[in-house]
């Protein structure tokens, strides 16, 4: 591999939101190659720091063999969020090319419009049947501890929201009780239907930074967290190629600049590309 080449893919590796930003500003034409060239978790990374723009106009480029394991190594919601800018055939094809669980949790999110609760949901939650012992539920926490805030969400046996557990409770709690014992009813829930903007004044999040967000029978999807909330009514943030540079090695820029055209501006980011055409999502 040829020295700059590799110095590029390390940068990226330890890099890979300052690599987003600066692959941004490239034709997407040249920053895919790039983008394919790397290890799967490294692009999954670099391209959940792209904006859903440049994303979405890269994926398709790479090729549905090497899209499909890249989008399973983003977050549900981000990968969501990047097919549905795409055009519903691609969309399908990259759906079937993903394992069916994950492209269950996906085409779940893709039923609900741009602009609902139900597009914005982190469906990365932990769930609980409400009739297992706390001793199960606690292994279960262990075992899936990423999928946990400081409360797990208690669902009955069709996934319908019945409760939440915050762990300091589980914790002291008896082994063989069940977990619907100490578990608190969800009193505070979202519709996935709802318009995003008139969940902004929801009373709730002067108490919670997170919501749960239920379908119309009650199934839980998922959580709507308050920052994430924030970030969608705020204008994406402008970037610059100076701000990309800033604090890098010189040596790694040389290596990444080297394999990409790159356009310098001395404003505001102006890139070329154009917002894919809107893709349907299935069922809508």
């Amino acid at each position: 591999m040829p020295a700059l080449q590799s110095c590029a893919r390390r940068f990226a590796e330890k890099h890979p939101e300052d690599s987003a930003r600066v692959l941004e500003q490239s034709q997407a034409a040249d920053a895919a190659p790039f983008l394919a060239e790397l290890p799967v978790y490294v692009a999954a990374r670099v391209m959940s720091h792209m904006s859903l723009a440049a994303g979405a106009e890269n994926l398709p480029l790479l090729g549905v063999h090497r899209a499909a394991p890249v989008a399973a190594e983003l977050p549900v919601g981000s990968a969501a969020s990047l097919l549905r800018r795409l055009d519903p055939p691609l969309q399908s094809d990259l759906l079937t090319a993903l394992p069916e669980d994950l492209a269950d949790q996906i085409t779940r999110l893709l039923n609900y419009a741009n602009g609902t609760v139900g597009a914005a949901v982190d469906p990365a939650v932990l769930a609980i049947p409400s009739d297992v012992t706390c001793e199960t539920a606690r292994r279960l926490l262990r075992s899936r501890g990423g999928l946990f805030h400081h409360q797990l969400y208690i669902v009955d046996r069709k996934r319908r929201l019945l409760g939440l557990v915050h762990v300091r409770d589980l914790v002291r709690a008896a082994s063989t009780a069940p977990v619907s014992r100490v578990m608190q009813p969800a009193t505070v829930r979202l519709q996935a239907a709802a318009r995003i903007a008139s969940t902004l004044s929801h009373p709730a999040w002067r108490d919670m930074d997170a919501i749960p967000v239920v379908d119309k029978t009650g199934v839980l999807l998922g959580i709507l967290r308050h920052r994430q909330l924030r970030r969608l009514g705020e204008p994406p943030a402008e970037s610059s190629l100076a701000g990309a540079l800033l604090g890098l090695s010189e040596l790694y820029w040389i290596g990444l600049s080297s394999l990409l055209p790159l356009v310098p501006t001395s404003g505001p980011n102006e890139h070329s590309a154009a917002i894919p055409k809107s893709g349907g999502g299935r069922g809508r």
